[in-house]
């Protein structure tokens, strides 16, 4: 089974940052069942959304609707499924080849980049990351037992990781270490910078950047 990308893009304005603090609200509020309502009303809204289902396993016929229970339920998986309307997918690491992320993983540290700009441009953060941001008067979130509920990079971070690949563009001088030269051309080679550019370049300023690998 291929080994697959998944980027999106959500916008999060002033009315679904209300919607987050009011999730939140439950959550603090240990108003699990009412929470386990909305995350059903809003999941319901996603049943033409193959594309979400098929970056964070959410078909009605796996394991995640037993997750939005009221015992299971946790922060991250409501407002992932809140959020997930408004996700509009974007060109992917794996346009030009499924392994093209791998290779990012591999090959840029090895151009300069550090763990965290590699981790943000692959990866993402967990949701409660993003959510604690919303949760001044909530103690600290932690990932729930569903784990897939994406990456997620903060449009704060887009700047810098195209700057970073704009860097890139031209090729290693011949006196550059050889591995540096190597990577560079891998990397040119199978069209992995291409795809990262086309990626971040589907970003308007204030989109979280959302992201998944799935098997």
């Amino acid at each position: 089974m291929a080994v697959l990308h998944h980027a999106f893009r959500c916008a999060v304005r002033p009315a679904i940052e209300r919607d987050i603090r009011d999730l939140l609200h439950m959550w603090q509020a240990g108003d699990r069942e009412q929470l386990s309502v909305l995350t059903k009303e809003r999941y319901a809204t996603l049943a033409t959304r193959d594309d979400v289902h098929a970056a964070s396993y959410l078909h009605p016929d796996g394991a995640a609707p037993s997750w939005m229970e009221p015992p299971f339920i946790s922060p991250g998986l409501a407002a992932f499924i809140l959020l997930a309307q408004n996700f509009s997918p974007l060109p992917t690491l794996s346009s030009s080849s499924d392994t093209n992320h791998d290779l990012l993983a591999k090959h840029l540290p090895r151009l300069g980049w550090s763990e965290a700009e590699v981790d943000f441009l692959i990866h993402g953060q967990p949701i409660e990351t993003m959510l604690q941001d919303y949760a001044s008067a909530t103690p600290k979130l932690f990932p729930g037992d569903f784990a897939h509920t994406g990456g997620w990079t903060h449009p704060d971070k887009i700047p810098s990781l195209r700057a970073c690949l704009d860097g890139l563009r031209a090729e290693p001088p011949v006196s550059s270490d050889k591995a540096v030269r190597d990577a560079w051309r891998v990397l040119n080679e199978r069209n992995a910078l291409e795809d990262a550019r086309a990626m971040l370049a589907g970003l308007q300023d204030d989109d979280w950047l959302v992201m998944s690998i799935t098997h």
